[in-house]
């Protein structure tokens, strides 16, 4: 996984999809991931998260809703393997309103 930034409206709740696949050796499996999303030092995941992350293979779902129009806020992503490692990635997410 890399961080990419990601862009949406503050109305949309949206179910986004991380491909784990190219970060995990050969035999290793995604065991649990704990996401989070920040507004610089503000923990904001309570407000901005929906439910919890699922896993499904290599493959990780979280669903995102709200923010504040004009705002960038990052999604860190900490997956712990099968095998003990911990993989920590960031999606930067901007809130812009097109339109009224």
């Amino acid at each position: 996984m890399k961080p990419y930034t990601y862009s949406k409206q503050p109305a949309e709740t949206r179910k986004l999809e991380f491909d784990a696949s190219k970060s995990l050796v050969t035999g290793d499996s995604i065991l649990s991931v704990a996401a989070a999303m920040w507004d610089g030092d503000t923990d904001v995941s309570a407000t901005m998260i929906s439910g919890s992350s699922t896993i499904s293979g290599t493959k990780i779902y979280t669903t995102i809703t709200g923010g504040t129009d004009g705002t960038t806020y990052w999604l860190r992503l900490r997956i712990t393997t099968t095998l003990g490692e911990i993989i920590e990635d960031d999606l930067k997410i901007i809130i812009n309103q097109i339109g009224k």
